[in-house]
């Protein structure tokens, strides 16, 4: 058991990854994650991802999740929608990377360095690669989600029921086939991004006129570990005031989350493991190829099966009787291939 703890606590980091869990439901990546931006899919950011391709980094967000069915398939005209970098590690932005779309239906797509001399350094059309002034491409458009788990063995599994199914039996469901995203794409080179380290911490978020709506670093922190009542006012929050403001909450709900297979982590692990998971960015050495399920967590890949690793996290590889227990959804892999090459998800289906 001390084992398997210790192996937990490195995979931790981890435990606000894709799937929000609670006593009685379970919702998918930062989908449709709090009650402000439930009311337009459009600023709802369901993922991010930071990885490197060569000399250049690249970044990406999803909004409108099932795009075309629950929502329209367009960014929100004139909203701003951005990639932010600190690279002196203070966790504030120090380049801002802001989209914005004018028109619906066929969109025309802005791009501007926000702070530099000539702000504005791509312009295009929706659907198609757009170059970027001082080298890379920008995308936006309608794309295959990239996430993929099946919801219905996580539950199982997690939430007890996983003795009334056998798993990895040929039957298992990807819950997110078939479903679109809008997909914003931009690749930039590493240099640009960096300052005195080749790291940088790297996050994403939405807004209109009123403020920010939404926010998202790590995979999933709100929906798994914060309180329905706070989950706006967590999308408001800047990654700076982050420890004060939501510490508390975390280190209870973790210690909630991880009893639930009736082992449970203690107080000083819990503290831990909040230390881990915020400031809430995505931390990118833009020298390494490694991903986010490796230690240290290294940026997010489009490929990276993070389930498994959540499932491990939650359960610590045990059941409530001391039982093993299978830590996996048996989902490895998203429905469709990605492209090797810009914009890197898969087309819509």
């Amino acid at each position: 058991m001390k084992k398997i703890r210790n192996i937990a606590l490195l995979l931790l980091v981890a435990a606000a990854m894709i799937v929000g869990l609670s006593a009685t439901t379970i919702g998918a990546a930062d989908h449709l994650d709090a009650p402000l931006i439930q009311a337009d899919g459009r600023t709802d950011i369901n993922d991010i991802y930071a990885f490197i391709n060569g000399d250049n980094t690249v970044m990406v967000m999803t909004v409108n999740p099932l795009a075309g069915v629950l929502n329209g398939t367009d960014l929100r005209p004139n909203s701003p929608y951005e990639f932010l970098i600190d690279n002196d590690g203070d966790f504030v932005e120090d380049i801002v990377y802001r989209v914005q779309a004018s028109g619906s239906g066929s969109q025309t797509i802005n791009l501007y360095d926000v702070g530099a001399l000539v702000p504005r350094i791509a312009r295009g059309s929706a659907e198609s690669t757009i170059p970027v002034s001082g080298g890379g491409s920008l995308f936006v458009g309608l794309r295959d989600d990239p996430f993929f788990f099946d919801l219905v063995a996580f539950q199982d599994q997690v939430l007890g029921a996983g003795g009334s199914r056998t798993f990895c039996d040929g039957n298992e469901n990807d819950f997110f086939a078939g479903a679109n995203v809008t997909a914003i794409v931009l690749e930039v080179p590493s240099s640009h991004l960096t300052a005195a380290s080749d790291s940088i911490n790297i996050w994403a978020r939405t807004a209109d006129r009123n403020g920010m709506i939404d926010r998202m670093g790590k995979p999933a922190l709100n929906t798994v570990l914060i309180g329905s009542g706070n989950k706006d006012a967590y999308n408001a929050t800047n990654p700076a005031g982050d420890v004060a403001a939501w510490s508390d909450e975390f280190e209870a709900n973790l210690l909630f989350l991880s009893g639930l297979d009736g082992s449970g982590y203690t107080e000083a692990e819990a503290e831990f493991v909040t230390s881990l998971l915020l400031p809430d960015v995505l931390t990118l050495d833009t020298t390494s190829t490694a991903g986010f399920t490796t230690a240290p967590l290294n940026g997010r890949q489009l490929a990276e099966d993070v389930i498994d690793f959540e499932l491990f996290v939650v359960t610590g590889g045990l059941g409530a009787n001391g039982s093993p227990v299978l830590t996996s959804d048996c989902v490895d892999a998203n429905d469709v291939p990605f492209l090797t090459s810009f914009p890197y998800l898969a087309p819509a289906h």
